[in-house]
């Protein structure tokens, strides 16, 4: 099945967050409707009740990568587009349960799982439902800062209306989200570490 492309979270991940096509990695979305449209089949629900709190998603063919990227050279870039993902409510709360009956085989040891947009996040932008991924517990709580910092700007009145008004019913991960899925730590202060990643989506000459 060919998906429909969500024009407007393109958008946003080209201007505002200056995001290469081949990393418009899906993070978020309004409803399952948005997700079976714009991401991927769901295949399996994952927790009872309604509206379902876990779902697990079989994604399309991912875009074609750019090499030149120093990004694809990480082992752990492979996690972006795995073809079986978990997604969940924002507000679910059982969704280790969900992920380890998604991935049985998969070893959590030492791993919590994390989703890739904060939830207060998702929650101001009306996205219910986010991607969940596995990361050290290191790598998870050191977005902490970068996440208070996204929600802060969302909390302003105009920069919500702002956001809202381009309709998007998916978002593509912004480099935090996708330094968080590589299992980098993001760091705090000036954000540093999130500015040394730009070298990561960069195009080598």
């Amino acid at each position: 099945m060919v998906r429909a492309i969500d024009y407007a979270a393109k958008e946003h991940a080209f201007r505002r967050i200056g995001m290469p096509e081949c990393l418009h990695v899906p993070v978020a979305a309004v409803d399952e409707s948005a997700i079976r449209t714009y991401i991927g089949e769901i295949v399996q629900p994952l927790g009872r009740g309604m509206p379902r709190g876990a779902l697990l998603v079989h994604i399309d063919e991912p875009p074609l990568r750019d090499d030149r990227l120093p990004i694809w050279d990480r082992e752990e870039s492979r996690i972006f587009y795995q073809r079986q993902q978990v997604w969940v409510r924002i507000e679910y709360t059982r969704y280790r349960q969900a992920y380890r009956k998604a991935f049985p085989l998969e070893d959590l040891t030492d791993k919590i799982l994390s989703h890739c947009m904060n939830r207060r996040a998702a929650a101001l932008k009306g996205f219910h439902y986010v991607r969940i991924v596995p990361v050290t517990r290191s790598a998870n709580s050191s977005s902490a800062f970068s996440e208070g910092w996204g929600v802060a700007g969302y909390r302003k009145a105009t920069e919500l209306a702002a956001f809202k008004q381009r309709g998007l019913a998916i978002q593509y991960a912004d480099l935090p989200d996708l330094m968080l899925m590589l299992d980098m730590k993001v760091g705090g202060g000036i954000m540093s570490a999130v500015n040394a990643a730009q070298k990561l989506i960069r195009a080598r000459e």
